[in-house]
């Protein structure tokens, strides 16, 4: 089926099924170290863990080369993710844009528990290279970064980037991308190493968010982030967010993940939830 976004044609196909059965959950909190009680309290699986798993599949339906990468991702949990869920995967398309050298992809995903019933819609864009490398955008403020030189309101959670921890996310996401596994190819990139998949540091701040909302952020929370730089093996992280704003419907947060050591922003954006959900 073909629709009319802005203005540029998109492709709407179905890419398959994401279960969300406990042992694929576990494996991926495993994968990002979440070790959070609330969803086996619950029996919901985080919302980046349908992301991940729909972005897995995108990543296969697309068919990119080798090394493209993640640049803008939004979250919108409508319904939890319910532990033993089958759900199915959808997507839509839009005509790649070109600037600069860099193709734009963008794609719309749904996972939907029945037809036309979405319990989780994301949208996910992605560049590639058209004759060789995009550049790093980089914002490093040494130490005076915007996250680094105030605390932090929420439960901020660190980690450190391993080798282990990047196969144990490919495997529980499907993204195999040589960019976080293989160092020879790695090493020919703009990078010059293995950097950690964003999606893996982007689920830091889920995992700060639900620490701090609980069952709220698995039943109703969103984000919407910018991937600005790169994790190495053997670099520390840690996220970050402060309240930016209460309505009588939602609560927002200003949200992101930091290398300390030298204060560059490595996501920023803001995170939600619905009230009374």
């Amino acid at each position: 089926m073909t629709t009319e976004t802005g203005g540029a044609s998109s492709q709407s196909l179905e890419m398959g099924r994401v279960s969300v059965y406990a042992e694929a959950v576990e494996d991926y909190l495993l994968a990002v170290g979440d070790e959070l009680p609330i969803y086996r309290q619950t029996g919901f699986a985080p919302p980046l863990y349908g992301t991940a798993s729909s972005l897995g599949l995108l990543l296969k339906t697309l068919d990119l080369p080798p090394g493209a990468i993640h640049s803008l991702q939004e979250v919108d949990t409508l319904s939890p993710l319910v532990m033993g869920q089958e759900l199915r995967a959808v997507v839509s398309i839009e005509r790649p844009r070109q600037r600069a050298g860099l193709r734009f992809i963008t794609a719309s995903c749904a996972l939907e528990a029945a037809p036309g019933a979405p319990s989780l819609t994301g949208k996910s864009t992605v560049l590639v290279a058209e004759g060789g490398s995009p550049p790093i955008e980089r914002e490093i403020r040494q130490r005076a970064s915007e996250a680094a030189g105030s605390a932090s309101d929420l439960p901020e959670v660190s980690r450190t980037i391993t080798q282990d921890c990047l196969a144990a996310y490919a495997a529980a996401s499907g993204d195999d991308n040589p960019l976080h596994l293989d160092s020879d190819f790695a090493a020919g990139t703009q990078f010059g190493g293995i950097i950690a998949h964003g999606m893996l540091t982007l689920a830091f701040i889920s995992e700060m968010m639900a620490a701090h909302l609980g069952k709220q952020w698995l039943t109703a929370g969103s984000l919407r982030v910018r991937f600005k730089g790169a994790a190495y093996v053997g670099d520390t992280v840690q996220t970050w967010g402060r309240v930016a704003k209460s309505s009588h419907e939602t609560l927002s947060f200003n949200v992101g993940v930091v290398n300390p050591s030298t204060g560059e922003d490595l996501i920023t954006g803001t995170a939600s939830v619905r009230k009374n959900q």
